[in-house]
C-alpha cells in the first residue's frame, strides 16, 4: 500500500542498561535451604519454600535484589509466593538441572525459565500403569515478565511451557524421551544475546536468545560422543556447564549403558559415564574438539573455577553389588596445563556422594553433598581458592551451616559468564562515545582495552569514539593481584542512525469503529506506518509515544503506546523511534492519524462448490478483481480481506490467494493512495456438489448375442435424473446409456449450481468356465471329483446325482465323497451369464450284495459304467482262495451269487477290475444270504 506522508527526524543518543554482578546472589535449593551473597561471604537464608532433590534455580536483578526461583515446576516470587501462573511448568525437581533463568537482553522486566523433565523409561513405555508424571515433556520454557501482579511478576500465559525440539521427531524411540537432563547457558559473542545448550544422545543444541526473544530453531552440533537411550534413567544424570569465559564446556554423563538389564547377578551396572570437554565458540553456538577428561567412571557434578583455568568432578564409587554409595571423589583437572587429562588429581574422597559443584559470585566453588546414611543435610562444602592446584585449592567439607534448611544433590545453576570474567559496553551508534566497563567482582590493578580498530586505553572505565560503523573486535587484559588474566574478547558493532523518511506521515483509517462515522476518531493499526516511514527498510524495530520526551525517557524501548491505538482527537499526532535492536541509537518520525468517512463496499456472495467436506476453495486474488469490476472502483484501490471485521479495521492478518473454507463472510478493507478507503463484507458460499456413487462395476456376458449393458449416473436419493444435466465419455448427454464392449466409462453430473461430480463405471466381459479338465480319482474309499478350469474363483459348482438329488452350489472346485454312478457336473458362472453342465461317471464298487431274489441288490456289479462310459471294462471275481468264479461284462447286471449254477455261502468274496484306460483295481466285497 502506498500513502502520502510528511515527516520529522530527530537524532537523540540511547544509553542502554548494563548487568551488573550481583545477579546470582541469591541462592535457593534443596529443602527450604538458602543463600545470600550480597554481602560478599554467603549468609545462611531459611525463609526458601523449595523442596527439591537435585533441579533448582534462582534470580536477582543487577543489585542482587532477590526477583524469583523455581524448581523447575512451581515458580516462587521474592515474597515466597507461588505466582498466580507460577504451577506447571515442564520440569522435575528429581532432574538433574531441571530448570536455568535467562534474561531476555536490553530488558529489565522479561525473563525466560527454561525447563527439563526427567526422562523416565516408565514414561516412555506402552504400559500405562506404571507411569509415574507422563509423558517425558523434554526441553521448554516460559516467560516471566516482573511487571505483572503488582511487580512481583508472573508467567506469561502465551509464552508458558513453549516447547524445543531436540530430538529428531521421525525418530519414535528419541520422542520417546526429548531430552537429557542437562542444561546451560552462556552469553553470546555478541555480548548481548544468550545461548542455553543441551545435549541429547549424539548432539549438542544451541538455542539463541537475543532482543528478539527464543529463537527455537537451534544450532545443532553432531558429538562422537554418543549416550544410548537404552541406558535411561541413568544415562540421563549428570551436570553440564559453560565456562565464564564462554569459550568451554564440560558435560558428565552418569552413565554410558546400552540397556538398562541388570548385570549377571542382577545388581546394576556402574563405572560407565564419563566426562568430556569441549571448545564453544560463542559467536556460532558451534562445539568442537571432544576431550574425554573421565571413562569408565559415575560422575554427577562439574564446574570451572572463575578463571577457566581449572576444572572440578564429583564422581560417585560403589560397592561390590552396584547397590550402595561407598565414598565419593572430588577431582580437579588444570586446563591450562599441556596434557589436561594428565593433570587429573584427587582432591578429596570422602563419605558424601557426588552432588552438584557451583561457582558463586565471591569466586568459590560449593559443592552439595551428604552421607548417605546419614540424614542430617544441612551442611553444604565450598573450594575456597578453585585457581590453585590440587589440594591448594582449599577445599572444605561440609564448611557452610544451613541450618533449618537441608541440601540433597543439586546446587542453582548460573550464567556464569554474566557475572565474572566479563566486560559490558553501551553507547554504540556511529559518533557517540562508546563506554567500556568491567562487571565482575575483582580488585583490579589495572586493564589494558584494544578497541579493534588499532587504538588503546588503559582506562578502567573507557570511552572511545569510532569513525566507522562496522563490527570491532574489543579485547580487554586485565592484571589482578599482580596476574595477568586471559584477554576477554567481545565483537561489537558500531551502527548507523536508521535513514526514515524525511517529512510526517500521514496515515489514514477509516472511520468505522464507532457510532459517528465523521467524527475523525478510529481504531488505528500502528505498524501499517512501519514500512514506509522506514523507506522499505525491515530491520528496524519501531516504537510509539505521544510525545518526544516519552520517545527520549523510554531508554529501554519498553514503555511505548500499544500498537492499536485509538486517537484522542482527530488528526492526532504520535511519534514514532525507529532504532535497530542492540543499538543505542535511533530516529525519531512523527505520524498524523488521519480517519476517513468510510465509503462502503457490498459486492456479491462468492460461490464455490463443496471439495467434500463441507469446504470451498476460493480464488481470492481473482474475487478483487471481479469486485472492482462490479462496483466500479476508481483504479487505484487496492481491496484486502479478512476473517473478522477488528482485522480488516486494523489491516492485520490478510487472507489471499487459494482460501479454503467453510461457509463465512469476508470483511473488506479498501485503499488507496490516500490510506483507508472503505469497508465491507461478502459471503462465502459452498455450494453442494452432486450426491452419486462415485464408481460402479457391471458386467457384459459372453456367448450373448449382440451383449448390452445400461449405464447410469448413480444418482442418490432423494435427488432424481431430471436434477442434473450429464456428460458421458461418449458425449452422450442422457441420464442412462447402453454400451456393448466392456471398458471404462465416466460420465459428469452437473447441478444448477455449475458443481460437477464424476461416476465411473467399469464394464468387464464374463466368461463361461473354460474346462481344462475333469479330474476323478473313483474306487478308492472317498470318491473326489476335481474340476480344473482357467479362473476357478469366477465359478461355483453344484452336482446333480443320478438319483436326481444334488449337491448345493460351492465356491470350492473340489467334491468329496461322491457316490459311484453316473452324474451331471454343472459349472456356473459367478456373474449370472449362464451355466456349463458336463456328464460325469464315477466308478464305486459295493461293499455287499444280497441275492436273495428279492429284487434289492440282488446281483453284484461296478457303479459307473455303461455303454459310453468304459464299455470295454473286464471284472474278475474269485473266492478267498483266489479261485476265478465268474468274468463279469459291465454291460450286464453283474454276479448272482453262483458258481456252476450252484448258490455259493455267505462270504467275502475279490474282485479285479481291468479299465480300458489301463488302470486296474483290485478289493473285496461281502455276499449276504
Amino acid at each position: 500500500m502506498k500513502f502520502r506522508a510528511q515527516f520529522i527526524i530527530i537524532l537523540l543518543i540511547l544509553s542502554t542498561s548494563s548487568f551488573a554482578q550481583k545477579e546470582a546472589a541469591f541462592w535457593y535449593f534443596g529443602n527450604n535451604a538458602g543463600l545470600d551473597f550480597n554481602s560478599g561471604s554467603p549468609v545462611t537464608l531459611t525463609n526458601g519454600k523449595l523442596v527439591t532433590k537435585e533441579g533448582c534455580t534462582t534470580i536477582s536483578d543487577k543489585d542482587g535484589n532477590l526477583l524469583f526461583y523455581t524448581d523447575g515446576t512451581i515458580v516462587y516470587n521474592k515474597n515466597h509466593q507461588i505466582m498466580p501462573n507460577g504451577s506447571g511448568l515442564l520440569g522435575h525437581n528429581s532432574s538433574t538441572q531441571s530448570a536455568i533463568i535467562v534474561p531476555k537482553p536490553n530488558n529489565p522486566y522479561i525473563y525466560y525459565i527454561f525447563t527439563v523433565d526427567q526422562p523416565l523409561p516408565a514414561n516412555a513405555d506402552n504400559d500405562p500403569l506404571n507411569d509415574l508424571d507422563p509423558p517425558n515433556n523434554g526441553l521448554n520454557y516460559s516467560q516471566v515478565d516482573i511487571r505483572l501482579n503488582n511487580g512481583l511478576g508472573d508467567i506469561v500465559i502465551a509464552e508458558k511451557n513453549v516447547s524445543l525440539v531436540t530430538y529428531n521427531p521421525n525418530d519414535s524411540e528419541e520422542v520417546k524421551y526429548k531430552c537429557s537432563e542437562k542444561i546451560t547457558a552462556v552469553q553470546h559473542g555478541d555480548g548481548v544475546s544468550f545461548w542455553v545448550i543441551t545435549h541429547f544422545i549424539n548432539n549438542f543444541y544451541a538455542f539463541k536468545i537475543s532482543t528478539q526473544g527464543v529463537n527455537k530453531s537451534p544450532v545443532k552440533t553432531p558429538t562422537p560422543l554418543n549416550i544410548p537411550i537404552g541406558g535411561y534413567l541413568a544415562n540421563a544424570i549428570g551436570y553440564l556447564k559453560a565456562s565464564p569465559n564462554g569459550k568451554k564446556v564440560v558435560i558428565a554423563n552418569n552413565a554410558s549403558r546400552r540397556t538398562n538389564e541388570n548385570g549377571p547377578k542382577g545388581n546394576p551396572i556402574r563405572n560407565t559415564g564419563n566426562v568430556m570437554l569441549y571448545d564453544f565458540d560463542s559467536s556460532t553456538g558451534k562445539t568442537s574438539n571432544e576431550i574425554m577428561l573421565l571413562s569408565n567412571s559415575n560422575p554427577y557434578g562439574v564446574e570451572f573455577s572463575s578463571k577457566t583455568k581449572k576444572i572440578y568432578v564429583t564422581v560417585n564409587q560403589f560397592n561390590a553389588d552396584g547397590e550402595t554409595i561407598l565414598e565419593s571423589s572430588l577431582i580437579q583437572f588444570d586446563l591450562k596445563s599441556a596434557n589436561i587429562i594428565n593433570s587429573k588429581t584427587i582432591v578429596n574422597t570422602s563419605p558424601l556422594i557426588a552432588g552438584a559443584l557451583q561457582l558463586a559470585i565471591d569466586e568459590k566453588i560449593y559443592r552439595a553433598g551428604y552421607v548417605a546414611t546419614d540424614f542430617i543435610r544441612n551442611k553444604i562444602s565450598v573450594i575456597n581458592n578453585p585457581e590453585l592446584d590440587g589440594t591448594s585449592c582449599n577445599y572444605m567439607p561440609n564448611a557452610i551451616d544451613l541450618k533449618t534448611g537441608s541440601s540433597e544433590q543439586g546446587l542453582p545453576p548460573f550464567i556464569t559468564s554474566l557475572f565474572l570474567y566479563t566486560f559490558s559496553y553501551e553507547f554504540n551508534c556511529l559518533g557517540q562515545a562508546t563506554h567500556f566497563f568491567i562487571n565482575s567482582v575483582e580488585t583490579i590493578d589495572s586493564v589494558v582495552w584494544d578497541f579493534g580498530d588499532g587504538t588503546t586505553s588503559t582506562d578502567k572505565e573507557a570511552y572511545h569514539t569510532y569513525l566507522a560503523s562496522g563490527d570491532y573486535k574489543v579485547t580487554l587484559i586485565k592484571t589482578v593481584n599482580g596476574e595477568n588474566r586471559e584477554p576477554v574478547e567481545k565483537t561489537i558493532t558500531i551502527y548507523e542512525t536508521p535513514k526514515i523518511l524525511s517529512t510526517p506521515y500521514k496515515l489514514i483509517q477509516c472511520d468505522t469503529q464507532d457510532a459517528f462515522p465523521t467524527d475523525g476518531l478510529s481504531i488505528f493499526n500502528l505498524s501499517l506506518a512501519n514500512e514506509p516511514l522506514c523507506l522499505g527498510q525491515k530491520d528496524f524495530d519501531v516504537n510509539y509515544y505521544h510525545s518526544i520526551a516519552e520517545v527520549e525517557n523510554d531508554t529501554e524501548n519498553i514503555q511505548s503506546i500499544p500498537v492499536i491505538y485509538e486517537n484522542s482527537i482527530p488528526d492526532e499526532t504520535v511519534y514514532a523511534k525507529v532504532f535497530q535492536p542492540n543499538s543505542s541509537c535511533y530516529s525519531i518520525g512523527k505520524i498524523v492519524l488521519h480517519a476517513n468517512k468510510n465509503n462502503m463496499i457490498l459486492p456479491k456472495p462468492y460461490h464455490e462448490c463443496d471439495l467434500g467436506d463441507g469446504m470451498g476453495l476460493f480464488d481470492l486474488d481473482q474475487k478483487k478483481i471481479t469486485i472492482k469490476t462490479e462496483l466500479s472502483l476508481p483504479s487505484d484501490v487496492i481491496l484486502f480481506f479478512y476473517s473478522n471485521e477488528n482485522d480488516a479495521a486494523l489491516g492485520t492478518n490478510e487472507i489471499k490467494g487459494q482460501y479454503k473454507s467453510y461457509p463465512k463472510t469476508l470483511f473488506i478493507r479498501a485503499e488507496n493512495s490516500e490510506g483507508c478507503y472503505g469497508t465491507g463484507q461478502f459471503d462465502l458460499v459452498v455450494e453442494p456438489t452432486p450426491k452419486i456413487n462415485p464408481l460402479e462395476n457391471k458386467i457384459l456376458c459372453e456367448g450373448i448375442t449382440s451383449p448390452s449393458v445400461v449405464l447410469d449416473a448413480g444418482i442418490l436419493a432423494p435427488a432424481v435424473s431430471g436434477d442434473f444435466t450429464y456428460l458421458w465419455s461418449t458425449n452422450e448427454t442422457t441420464p442412462s446409456i447402453s454400451v456393448h464392449k466392456e471398458g471404462e466409462y465416466n460420465v459428469i453430473v452437473k447441478n444448477k449450481y455449475g458443481c460437477t461430480a464424476t461416476h465411473k463405471s467399469i464394464v468387464s466381459l464374463s466368461y463361461l468356465a473354460k474346462i481344462n479338465n475333469i479330474i476323478i480319482k473313483d474306487l478308492q474309499t472317498e470318491n473326489l471329483v476335481i474340476v480344473d478350469v482357467t479362473n476357478p474363483s469366477s465359478y461355483q459348482y453344484m452336482i446333480r446325482y443320478e438319483n436326481g438329488l444334488t449337491t448345493p452350489f460351492q465356491s470350492s472346485p473340489i467334491f468329496e465323497n461322491v457316490p459311484g454312478g453316473f452324474h451331471e457336473l454343472i459349472i456356473e458362472n459367478m456373474n449370472g451369464c449362464g451355466q456349463i453342465p458336463r456328464n460325469i461317471a464315477v466308478l464305486d464298487a459295493p461293499k455287499f450284495f444280497t441275492p436273495n431274489s428279492d429284487g434289492i441288490n440282488d446281483y453284484w456289479n461296478l457303479k459307473g459304467i455303461n455303454s459310453s462310459f468304459y464299455k470295454n471294462t473286464i471284472i474278475y471275481i474269485f473266492d478267498r482262495y483266489a479261485k476265478l468264479l465268474k468274468q463279469v461284462s459291465p454291460s450286464g447286471r453283474g454276479w448272482d451269487g453262483t458258481f456252476n449254477g450252484i448258490s455259493l455261502p455267505s462270504d467275502d468274496y475279490w474282485f479285479t477290475v481291468k479299465l480300458e484306460d489301463g488302470r486296474e483295481a483290485k478289493g473285496h466285497f461281502s455276499l449276504k444270504r
